[in-house]
């Protein structure tokens, strides 16, 4: 296993608090994720994967 320095930990950590936000601030933008994720479609409906 390769060990992780706590700087690269923390600055992962931030790296994720500052996606979690940017794609959390609307509703649009948390769809827009899900979409590019290919959890949803753009219609909004959850993709066969998920259902």
């Amino acid at each position: 296993m390769t060990r992780v320095s706590p700087k690269k930990v923390a600055n992962r950590s931030k790296e994720t608090q500052a996606l979690t936000k940017k794609v959390t601030a609307s509703k649009e933008s948390a769809l827009a994720f899900l979409v590019k994720a290919g959890i949803y479609t753009k219609k909004g409906k959850l993709t066969a994967n998920y259902r």
